[in-house]
């Protein structure tokens, strides 16, 4: 996904859920929430609620906290240490594969947002320019079978194209040139990044070019704690509702959304937020999962030689 920062995390990971937070009262149901990255655009939706007071009314005091992995939300939400998780699609089929108990409640971002992205002036209007250069890559089997079925889609032979493991250090492996695209990064975050740099970016987003459509993001619970506990499913429930209603709000209140997430946004994305949350807001949507979309996609996973055996994706959604 995103390059990685050198950050030191400190996660409060006690009692059941995990929950904290100063906002917590005896009124209150606390609920733990982490996130997928550090808090972007993408989260427009989950700090409108927190601090419009959404979730308060909807009696919770949530505390979001960033991962120090892009699968912690899945790991820390299955060993009940999170209460809710945001995470993407393709680790939800991983962690079936894995027989972790988790599932996804509802989509955050309803589209894919990942991409390849190159450099304007580069020579690359389409996929199929990318024949004979080099794409920077995390190094992660999903992000090199998506960039390959980009480019069998375009009729270009992977072998034709260099990938090079950057790590997730994909922006300044862009912006010092020492690649001429990145893969695995997004359009409405790092694409704004390269825009401001002057970069003027081209954006080849997977799912236009040869990948199934597929939920970005999406907001995970704990399978077992759905079934068992009562409380924790009403919860979840009253989480939904609150996040669809500040998104909707943020949706029609897009400078105010600007201003919130310039409060809240990690520091490494304060210089583009006015951008880039304009451009994220439309993306967003928290509602229910289309379970033949996820069947497709699983079917993609499956077939690109990423998952073992063939996914069950209606047992991967629950409704909360």
């Amino acid at each position: 996904m995103r390059h990685r920062l050198t950050l030191l995390l400190v996660l409060a990971l006690a009692g059941c859920g995990g929950s904290s937070g100063a906002a917590t009262t005896h009124h209150a149901t606390p609920v733990s929430l982490t996130l997928d990255w550090y808090a972007n655009a993408d989260h427009v939706g989950v700090y409108s609620a927190l601090d419009r007071g959404f979730f308060a009314r909807a009696g919770l005091a949530v505390t979001p906290r960033p991962p120090s992995a892009a699968s912690d939300s899945i790991t820390l939400v299955a060993t009940g240490r999170s209460d809710l998780g945001i995470s993407y699609e393709p680790e939800l089929f991983f962690a079936q594969q894995r027989h972790i108990p988790v599932v996804a409640v509802a989509s955050v971002v309803p589209r894919a947002l990942a991409s390849i992205i190159a450099a304007g002036g580069s020579g690359i209007q389409t996929p199929a320019d990318l024949r004979g250069k080099t794409v920077g890559i995390d190094g992660t089997a999903s992000t090199t079978a998506f960039v390959k079925t980009v480019l069998r889609h375009a009729g270009v032979d992977p072998a034709d194209v260099r990938l090079t493991n950057v790590g997730f250090n994909q922006v300044p492996a862009l912006l010092q040139h020492r690649v001429d695209a990145v893969a695995g990064v997004f359009g409405n975050i790092e694409g704004i990044q390269f825009a401001k740099a002057g970069l003027h970016p081209v954006v080849f987003p997977y799912d236009r070019y040869g990948v199934p459509g597929y939920d970005e993001l999406v907001l995970v619970a704990n399978a077992g704690r759905l079934r068992s506990d009562p409380a924790y499913k009403r919860a979840v429930g009253r989480f939904v509702s609150a996040l669809a209603a500040a998104t909707r709000w943020a949706q029609a209140h897009p400078r105010a959304a600007v201003t919130l997430m310039e409060h809240h946004a990690y520091r490494d994305y304060q210089g583009t937020i006015r951008a880039s949350v304009p451009a994220t807001l439309a993306l967003l949507r928290t509602g229910p999962l289309d379970a033949a979309a996820w069947t497709r996609f699983g079917d993609w996973m499956f077939h690109a030689g990423l998952l073992k055996t063939h996914p069950d994706a209606a047992a991967l959604l629950a409704q909360p």
